[in-house]
């Protein structure tokens, strides 16, 4: 009877592997390479690797050894130092085994998506690193639209107009590609103590040209990206550029006061009503879909809920599914920053949820789902739920945005290299 027992343990343990591994690689389904061509007599795009799936840049979620040894090590020290009396962080260690784990995970493999959708400005990117602090700098002349920018531990971005000519003087190479999609390709690329990409093009459907840089240290030790910037830009970045033109096809825009966000053209309001009295909650639905879009007044004293880190627990704690492989990410509309969570189960119920802000509310926008029994895919449903926006945008982007908050926020802020490195590029690239 024991030996049967533990067998039918090893059984079910295998198959539990098996069910994961398959989630994670739902993600990453390797159907077509990254293929950046290049025109006859161009040098090869530098960082450009073949072996990395084409879709690898849908995938929010990037582990490292680092990171898992990292997140190890934390949830080890938490259970060895409990608070007295427990708070409340101790009692949710104890109640779900694996759940700083989890958040810990959650801290280092999140993403980053940049959506522009002002004037003739539309496209979206993303990039597999955190979101510490974003800045948006108007171009010198003011016509060309505003430089948005983002700075995380080790490296930065900043996606605009063309700025590559700031570039020339530091550049060791440049050269012409061709990517699906894309058209008035070219690359620079300059490596020093620092290595930095700008890449410059125009979507197939629009007239409107971009500009894309990144640049960073390589730091094979840190948990959040230990790739050099020229592989994330050339196998992550280039790959995820996309219009955004795409979403009209299946989804409207739809109007709250200064907020606006999309849901499917089939979508029907079937409710309007104040729970809590506080929350005021629509809700459409369509097939296999139920959407709740949440607006509540900010308080004063209360804790930022779009920083990553409340959704991340709010999602743990609520739903106590520590083994779905959920991805992150801090999305940024027009200079605006959110916070998704996705956790997605394929052909079984799925979560999405982005959490905005403007100066008067919180927005806290829900999917919930079954992809088998609806005629939207996965991606659909993340692509539309990443587009919101403000009609005060311009105004709301004016400061900085930090997505970090208490003694690491100021620890950064009083960096003598953190910031300076950071705005000294962002003031180069956008004169």
């Amino acid at each position: 009877m024991l030996i049967y027992v533990v067998n039918l343990e090893r059984v079910f343990m295998l198959r539990k592997s098996l069910i994961m591994m398959a989630l994670v690689t739902t993600f990453t389904m390797n159907v077509n390479a990254v293929q950046i061509k290049v025109p006859e007599g161009q040098p090869p795009v530098p960082g450009a690797d073949a072996s990395i799936p084409a879709n690898a840049y849908e995938n929010y979620r990037h582990i490292n050894k680092v990171a898992e040894h990292e997140a190890e090590s934390y949830s080890q020290f938490v259970k060895s130092n409990p608070t007295n009396p427990p708070s409340t962080f101790d009692k949710l260690n104890l109640e779900h085994p694996g759940f700083a784990k989890a958040l810990e995970l959650a801290n280092y493999s999140q993403s980053t998506v940049v959506l522009i959708h002002e004037g003739d400005k539309n496209i979206r990117i993303s990039v597999p690193n955190i979101s510490f602090r974003g800045d948006v700098v108007e171009s010198p002349s003011g016509k060309e639209g505003p430089f948005f920018a983002v700075r995380n531990l080790s490296a930065f971005l900043v996606v605009g107009p063309p700025h590559g000519k700031a570039l020339d003087t530091y550049t060791e190479s440049k050269g012409k590609y061709m990517y699906p999609g894309l058209r008035n390709t070219s690359w620079k690329f300059m490596s020093n103590n620092a290595r930095v990409m700008y890449t410059e093009f125009t979507p197939n459907d629009t007239k409107t040209a971009y500009g894309i840089t990144y640049g960073g240290w390589v730091n094979t030790e840190d948990p959040y990206q230990d790739k050099a910037p020229e592989v994330v830009m050339s196998n992550y970045i280039i790959p995820s550029i996309e219009s955004l033109a795409g979403l009209d096809n299946y989804s409207q825009i739809e109007h709250w006061g200064n907020f606006n966000y999309r849901i499917p053209k089939m979508a029907k309001l079937v409710s309007e009503a104040v729970e809590n009295e506080r929350y005021e909650v629509r809700i459409y639905e369509d097939t296999g879909v139920k959407i709740r879009v949440i607006r509540s007044a900010i308080r004063s004293k209360e804790t930022d809920n779009t920083l990553i880190k409340a959704p991340i627990i709010y999602y743990l704690h609520k739903y106590n599914d520590l083994e779905t492989p959920t991805q992150y990410a801090v999305v940024w509309n027009n200079g605006i920053a959110g916070s998704l969570v996705d956790a997605y189960k394929p052909n079984r119920e799925s979560y999405l949820r982005h959490v905005v802000k403007d100066s008067v509310y919180y927005y806290s926008y829900r999917i919930n789902y079954d992809e088998s029994k609806t005629s939207y895919t996965h991606k659909q449903l993340r692509d539309m739920i990443e587009y919101v926006g403000f009609d005060d945008a311009a105004r709301l982007r004016k400061e900085p945005q930090w997505r970090e908050k208490g003694s690491y926020k100021e620890k950064l802020e009083n960096s003598s290299v953190f910031i300076p490195w950071y705005m000294e590029w962002v003031k180069l690239l956008t004169q």
